[in-house]
């Protein structure tokens, strides 16, 4: 069986590195593939050529693994090292030292690496793999994302009443689409380098005379989609950005609008105990009766009572018509595109 193109290291020792690293690597090149890797450090996607002579001909650089981490509700990346050059890929991946939370697994790219190899793949191809195995879990996080920011937005257009922990949802969302975001940016930087040929290598056959590149044209071709996929991705991070804003901007008006009805509602049953209370204290003064004829009535008592019962179902009754006591149920207006009541601007 011929030697794996595509070969795949965990926690590799120094001795484990030089075995299959170029003859020369450069001391940069060295350096951060025996950097100790920390989890709370956000990861970007590079790679860039080292080529200096025909005995170093290599590129060395980092993806940015994107990892969810349920407990705690966040966004992180696992990096991915990697030297390439025309006869061997080589990924490194070092388990975090610190702040690597339980459940969060690390990138199985074995799986990746024997369907490489079954398939007789070269360098090039294993880069487009690895590229388009990143590209997936980008989108696969995004959309359970979108999801949870669909179902918010219902809740905040439509339903009568928010969750509790709106404000809360909000700056979660938030946080993962501007972690993705960090993510696909570079990610898709660097593939428009490979598929403008902005970033390439070469080398010379001298037994076919013909000038052999790293990511020839049928690479490039096969980066297309993951090119597309992409900048799909980063149009619905930078739009939902733009629409979280917006429904968190809903929520402060709605949370303001509860806050007046709050007070409405207090200035409504203060105003409607005024005027009993005032007939209360009125009829309750030490005045020589002469002077209250409706004391000698038969039907003082009945009258004072219902003088009274008449101004409080007279307020009542005009506070509910503006909606200062209770908080009238809306139903939402099947004209409107959105499905919220007409006249609302959102919740």
């Amino acid at each position: 069986m011929s030697e794996p193109v595509w070969i795949n290291l965990r926690d590799p020792s120094e001795a484990e590195l030089a075995a299959v690293l170029p003859a020369r690597p450069h001391k940069i090149a060295k350096l951060r593939l025996g950097r100790p890797e920390v989890y709370e450090r956000f990861d970007v996607a590079t790679l860039d050529n080292h080529a200096s002579d025909s005995s170093d001909n290599y590129m060395f650089g980092e993806f940015a693994y994107p990892v969810f981490e349920r407990n705690r509700d966040e966004v992180g990346t696992i990096s991915i090292r990697i030297v390439v050059d025309f006869e061997k890929f080589i990924t490194i991946q070092r388990t975090p030292e610190r702040g690597f939370p339980e459940g969060v697994e690390m990138p199985d790219l074995d799986d990746l690496a024997r369907r490489a190899q079954d398939k007789d793949l070269e360098s090039g191809w294993c880069v487009c793999f690895l590229i388009e195995e990143i590209t997936t879990r980008i989108r696969e996080l995004l959309d359970e994302t979108v999801k949870r920011s669909n179902v918010l937005e219902k809740a905040l257009n439509q339903d009568q009443q928010p969750p509790p922990d709106t404000r809360k949802q909000l700056s979660i969302l938030r946080n993962h689409f501007l972690q993705y975001q960090t993510v696909i940016e570079p990610t898709l930087g660097l593939v428009e380098k490979i598929v403008t040929d902005e970033l390439d290598m070469e080398e010379s056959d001298a037994e076919n005379q013909e000038v052999r590149r790293l990511f020839p044209k049928e690479n490039e071709i096969y980066l297309y989609a993951a090119r597309n996929d992409l900048c799909d991705c980063r149009q619905r991070t930078g739009y939902w950005l733009e629409n979280l804003s917006m429904l968190q901007d809903n929520l402060s008006d709605y949370l303001n609008r509860e806050q007046t009805r709050a007070g409405n509602r207090l200035t409504a049953m203060a105003s409607i105990m005024l005027l009993p209370t005032f007939l209360v204290g009125f009829y309750g003064m030490e005045f020589n009766e002469n002077y209250f004829p409706e004391f000698r009535w038969i039907n003082g008592y009945l009258f004072a009572w219902s003088a009274i019962a008449l101004i409080t179902v007279v307020q009542t009754v005009i506070y509910w018509n503006k909606g200062w006591l209770f908080s009238k149920s809306r139903r939402p207006d099947p004209r409107s595109p959105t499905g919220m009541p007409e006249g609302s601007t959102g919740r």
